[in-house]
């Protein structure tokens, strides 16, 4: 569409006036060297005049920039501040004004003035920001070099800040009052210039000052001394604008012209009350000083530490003297080297040594003393911190008695290193003790000898006698083996019955042989226990150092043999070593572990794994309750592996992880074929969990995926945890296990009396069923202690509301033995072997229901 003339004249018309706008609104921004700038806060876009981009030192033409653009230009000193004022603008619509410095890009700094208003949208949003930039650079550089001109003839008077300088007429009107006057009094210049000093005084002082002189008061009697051509310095008392009191030092002089007239006074006054208070402080503080120093519990001392009273006791506090056991006029005749016990080098490094190095740092050292007495005294001595170039200088030291200390540390030490029991070494100290052999018999050409030592019968005496006849039995045995051993020779107690005895210096292993058979006739000797005479003896294993042994192979070999002695016979020793028996015995156990590894990682990939199941009953009904799940290997060979054969070796390594998820989902998916052939009668199933799958983290997903890949409900799944496991149950854990349980899946803890739980860990775990191991089940007929375990398992359930299961049951005796004690849930060979998928299946179909107990 075309516009008509008329509008078209206006159009260009307006066009034209808006440009001579621009150009005399360019032009006034020239003059002014100040530009504007906008910033549009959405699109994050800043446009600047053409007069912003001179200043700036930027292209016109170039890419519009943003918000973070030109903060990068603002010098890094000055940003945040800039940033603060733009944020506090945008958030609260005040104006803006901030002074700052922008780096050009070839460098040059320019300091400019920022202003800026905010824009709103009609939602309170702000929307722009619009100001102005303005170049201060040259207007700050005339007004500095005008500045500097002018304060060259101030400075002289104005450099005097700490001073007041305050020049009066002859007839006492002030002419001049410096900076240093102002900063002091409170008073400008301006006021003061034309009146009297004395409204800076307090009254009361010059009329006491006048009646020395004997004069009216008045300005004259700052002038008494001055007029006569003397300068007179004295302390007056300034009153400041604010009504502060300042102590001052003023020297008053008179000023003379070139006829020697008195053309002034000029009063220089120097502010000393801090000076006065820093003085009383400083005598308070010396004062205070001397109280801690003489009253002080611990030792305080003067002490020299120069070249010539390095280490002289220059003053001593009572403390130091009760500390000492000396008097304070002993002490000052000695010096600190007369106090350390000879013979104790290391104990007693140099303090002033460490001084000398770095004074600025003090020293602090722990010190071996000898008390006056004569008995030992372990002192830490702190020296403060002080220059020590001087030949008399002295530092203040603090010495403590840290006797109780020292002697707690050694306590320690020795617990650490020691068999709390016996006295004897423990197995850090052996370590040690044969590293150093091992490294001095190759020096030599010498063998060492590791004789390992096993108590044989040694329960019996705990279980006849008590413990504590068995720990006196214990500390009879580190004696005779230490009379039995050589001076040089070492015994170390491991723990329990275990005992080490290190033998250097052995020439062959007929050495080592004659010191084990001493050893055994040593402990053959009786030993006494009230009423009970008992007969100790003892298995050795002796194994003997070559070139390349290390103190692990030593221990290891001589334990290897101490079982071969005690399969001979016991109460003999066995020489061992590479070649012996025993150590073939665990390489071909090492060799087993590698073989099965490699075909167990095959099994995994070829579907070789498969699931027994052995039933679990309830007793007074002979129904099937539910169904541990039971892992087997069916090799290719045709031979079937129980776990007890190869999944030692997955638990070794990360094999067990995917074993263990794929034996949870084969349980749940046939735990899901019970419920679709039984219904309501399908009993549940019991999966066991390692001990490594506790420890990835990742057990609560994996039942809950198995759960839903088997559409199992969670009522159907208990996970078994044995009772060794449960300190492997973390917080984490603890809360998942929680939340499977809350979904209806049940917890049971397995071989409950085999670890070591306390009932508290029991009753922190959510926990539904307990299983009594079998080897306490089996003991039930005859062993009394298998049978109080049991009770009190049973108890334990009934009393947390657990359901118990005694599992391993393998005669009616000790089905009926159960049913007596209150156990109504069972599982053992007595009513089932463990069954194959489609046999358990089978044989549950055939039990549904059972009304009375069927053993098989």
């Amino acid at each position: 569409m075309q516009l008509p003339k008329g509008r078209v004249h206006w159009a260009r018309h307006a066009v034209a006036a808006v440009e001579d706008r621009e150009r005399a609104l360019q032009a006034a921004e020239e003059l002014a060297q100040q530009g504007s700038w906008i910033w549009e806060i959405g699109p994050d876009l800043v446009s600047w005049s053409e007069q912003v981009h001179q200043i700036l030192g930027t292209d016109p033409a170039g890419q519009p920039t943003t918000y973070d653009g030109y903060l990068s230009m603002v010098h890094s000193d000055d940003r945040e501040r800039v940033s603060s004022a733009i944020r506090e603008t945008v958030s609260t619509g005040v104006n803006y004004e901030v002074d700052h410095r922008i780096v050009r890009r070839d460098g040059e700094i320019r300091e400019v003035r920022g202003r800026g208003r905010a824009e709103w949208d009609p939602s309170g949003q702000p929307i722009r920001l619009i100001g102005g930039l303005q170049d201060l650079s040259e207007m700050r550089m005339a007004a500095r070099e005008s500045n500097r001109s002018r304060d060259l003839f101030a400075g002289v008077l104005d450099a005097a800040t700490e001073q007041s300088i305050i020049a009066t007429d002859p007839h006492g009107l002030i002419t001049v009052f410096n900076t240093g006057a102002e900063r002091m009094l409170g008073y400008s210049a301006q006021e003061m210039i034309g009146t009297s000093p004395e409204r800076l005084h307090d009254p009361g002082e010059i009329r006491a000052r006048a009646d020395e002189l004997g004069m009216e008061p008045g300005f004259e009697v700052f002038l008494v001394q001055a007029a006569a051509g003397q300068p007179e310095t004295r302390q007056w008392t300034y009153v400041t604008r604010d009504g502060r009191r300042l102590l001052a030092s003023i020297t008053v002089s008179a000023m003379r012209g070139l006829r020697g007239e008195v053309t002034g006074f000029i009063k220089v006054g120097t502010d000393i009350t801090e000076l006065n208070r820093s003085r009383a402080a400083l005598q308070e503080s010396e004062s205070r000083f001397r109280d801690l120093f003489q009253y002080a519990p611990n030792g305080m001392m003067l002490v020299g530490v120069g070249s010539e009273n390095s280490g002289r006791f220059l003053e001593v506090n009572p403390a130091m003297c009760q500390l000492t056991g000396y008097s304070e006029q002993q002490l000052l005749a000695m010096d600190m080297n007369g106090l350390v016990a000879p013979g104790d080098p290391d104990a007693n490094s140099d303090p002033f040594s460490t001084l000398r190095r770095d004074p600025a740092s003090g020293a602090s050292v722990e010190q071996h003393w000898i008390h006056a007495d004569g008995s030992e005294l372990w002192v830490q001595v702190n020296l403060s911190p002080g220059a020590a170039a001087a030949t008399d200088a002295a530092v203040v030291g603090q010495v403590e008695d840290i006797s109780a200390r020292k002697r707690g540390e050694e306590a320690l030490r020795r617990q650490a290193l020691h068999d709390g029991l016996t006295g004897l070494p423990n197995r850090i100290q052996l370590m040690d003790r044969m590293d150093h052999a091992l490294m001095e018999s190759v020096r030599t050409d010498r063998r060492l000898g590791v004789l390992y030592l096993d108590l044989d019968g040694f329960k019996g005496i705990n279980d006849s006698a008590g413990h504590a006849a068995g720990d006196r039995a214990l500390v009879h045995v580190a004696n005779q083996i230490r009379a039995a051993l050589g001076p040089g020779d070492m015994v170390a107690r491991l723990g329990g019955d275990e005992f080490v005895m290190v033998c250097e210096d052995l020439e062959n292993d007929d050495v080592a042989s004659v010191i084990a058979d001493r050893v055994l006739t040593a402990l053959r000797t009786p030993f006494v226990v009230g009423d009970e005479t008992f007969a100790l003896s003892g298995s050795i294993g002796v194994s003997l150092s070559d070139k390349s042994s290390t103190p692990e192979q030593l221990l290891h070999q001589a334990d290897e043999a101490m079982y071969v002695a005690k399969d001979a016979g016991k109460g003999r020793f066995q020489v061992g070593g590479p070649d012996t028996p025993a150590h073939l015995t665990r390489t071909a156990q090492a060799m087993r572990h590698m073989r099965l590894l490699a075909e167990l990682g095959y099994a995994v990939e070829r579907d070789e794994l498969v699931m027994y199941g052995q039933p679990v009953l309830d007793l007074p009904t002979g129904r099937v309750v539910a169904v541990e799940s039971l892992l087997r290997w069916a090799r290719p060979d045709g031979v079937i592996l129980a776990p007890g054969e190869f999944l030692d070796v997955a638990e070794a390594t990360d094999l067990i992880h995917p074993i263990g998820r794929w034996v949870l989902r084969q349980s749940c998916r046939i735990a899901a074929t019970w419920v679709d052939v039984l219904d309501s009668a399908a009993p549940a199933v019991h999966v066991n969990v390692s001990g490594r799958q506790l420890e990835t983290g990742s057990l609560h997903q994996e039942v809950l995926q198995a759960l839903s890949a088997a559409k199992l409900e969670p009522s159907q799944l208990v996970l078994e945890l044995t009772e060794t496991h449960m300190p492997l149950i973390a917080n984490s854990l603890k809360k998942d296990l929680q939340d499977l349980r809350d979904r209806g899946v049940k917890v049971a803890i397995d071989d409950l009396g085999t670890g070591y739980s306390s009932l508290t860990r029991i009753t922190e775990l959510p926990v539904d069923i307990l299983k009594i191991d079998m080897s306490f089940v089996r003991g039930v007929e005859k062993d009394p202690a298998c049978a109080a375990v049991v009770r009190g398992i049973l108890a334990i359930g009934d009393a947390l509301g657990l359901d118990v299961i005694a599992e391993g049951v393998e005669s009616a005796t000790q089905a009926v033995r159960l049913s007596e004690y209150g156990c109504t849930s069972v599982q053992g060979y007595l009513y089932s072997r463990p069954l194959a998928e489609q046999a358990l299946l089978s044989h549950l179909a055939s039990h549904a229901g059972a009304a009375s107990i069927q053993p098989s």
